[in-house]
């Protein structure tokens, strides 16, 4: 999905940003805070993002890095703490391609006003010769958005994305459902792109190559910047957790092994599928608020609840809305008993 958002231009009144050109700072973070459902996401977080900024924000699901996108975005506001931003457009893509119109073709979408000459980061090109730099042959101009796979449309959004004169592009997940050619044009683009880029990757070779920065979740609210590739710093955590574990059998076996009783043992941890919940619910609830916003937008656009039938969206919405007050509820459930457990 692609966006382009005008941000209203703030001044930065930090005393110490004398000497910093004000052009070329874009987000001014300072002591974020962040949480849902009682879970720290983000907590005490400050830092600057830069005109020529390669940000890769990596960490385990559910730690919070989509919530920092959305947090740029504007599309939540933080619990404590503040982001000033600078004047400047933002190109952002995400795996919901919702501003991919299904209805039209490839031609209509990036030539809406007719011709078939494309502006590709300054340069015109022609679109066909466009397309075909994202595998996609002349026959397929004439396609409609709705009949494409679903790695079809992420090179079409993709590609769209580089046509919108923006400052800044953000990207959740880009690499997803995307074919080794795709990544390594979709890198090429992105190394040429003059401006800031923030993207959540699980990838670390794409992460390795195009970044020059990690805002690392490390879960409970720890956000940590590092300018390390990505492949050294998994591979000293890995050689410190094995450490860990070392120490602990270590201790271990200078000790008497205490054997509990099953009963105790139900006492002292969490069932499976309390486990499975605490790990899996917080994904889950980001992707209803996710869900959320997007019929939101839908409520707001004639277009959109015309063609559903404003009933329909409404109770969705209703039902959505419902189930994320139940996982948030079962969340804070679970998040109790490993409270008291620990």
């Amino acid at each position: 999905m692609q966006i382009e958002l005008e941000r209203e231009k703030k001044s930065f009144n930090r005393g110490d940003d004398k000497g910093l050109s004000k052009k070329k700072m874009l987000f001014d973070i300072e002591n974020l805070h962040y949480s849902i459902a009682g879970k720290n996401l983000i907590e005490g977080f400050t830092t600057r993002i830069l005109q020529r900024d390669k940000i890769a924000i990596v960490g385990h699901n559910g730690s919070g890095k989509s919530t920092m996108l959305k947090l740029l975005l504007g599309r939540i506001a933080p619990n404590r703490g503040k982001i000033e931003q600078g004047d400047f457009k933002i190109g952002y893509f995400d795996q919901h391609r919702e501003m991919l119109d299904e209805d039209k073709t490839i031609l209509d979408t990036f030539c809406p006003d007719g011709g078939d000459i494309v502006d590709v980061m300054g340069k015109n090109m022609h679109v066909f010769a466009y397309m075909k730099s994202f595998l996609f042959p002349e026959e397929y101009m004439t396609k409609k958005l709705g009949v494409l796979s679903g790695g079809e449309k992420n090179r079409v959004a993709l590609a769209l994305l580089f046509t919108q004169k923006v400052d800044c592009l953000i990207l959740d997940e880009p690499t997803n459902d995307l074919d080794i050619q795709t990544i390594n044009i979709l890198e090429e683009k992105l190394l040429n792109f003059t401006g800031a880029l923030i993207f959540v990757s699980h990838d670390r070779y794409f992460i390795d190559k195009i970044s020059t920065k990690l805002l690392i979740f490390k879960g409970n609210g720890v956000v940590e910047e590092s300018f390390q590739e990505y492949s050294e710093y998994l591979l000293i955590e890995k050689n410190i957790n094995e450490l860990y574990e070392i120490e602990k059998t270590v201790k271990s076996a200078s000790k008497l092994p205490k054997k509990e009783s099953k009963e105790e043992k139900k006492r002292t941890k969490l069932s499976y599928k309390d486990q499975r919940d605490l790990e899996r619910l917080p994904t889950l609830i980001e992707k209803l608020e996710d869900k959320i916003d997007e019929v939101n937008s839908c409520l707001c656009n004639p277009e959109c609840y015309e063609k559903k039938g404003l009933i329909n969206v409404a109770d969705e919405l209703k039902k959505v809305k419902h189930e994320y007050e139940e996982m948030c509820e079962r969340y804070l459930e679970v998040l109790e008993m490993e409270e008291e457990l620990s």
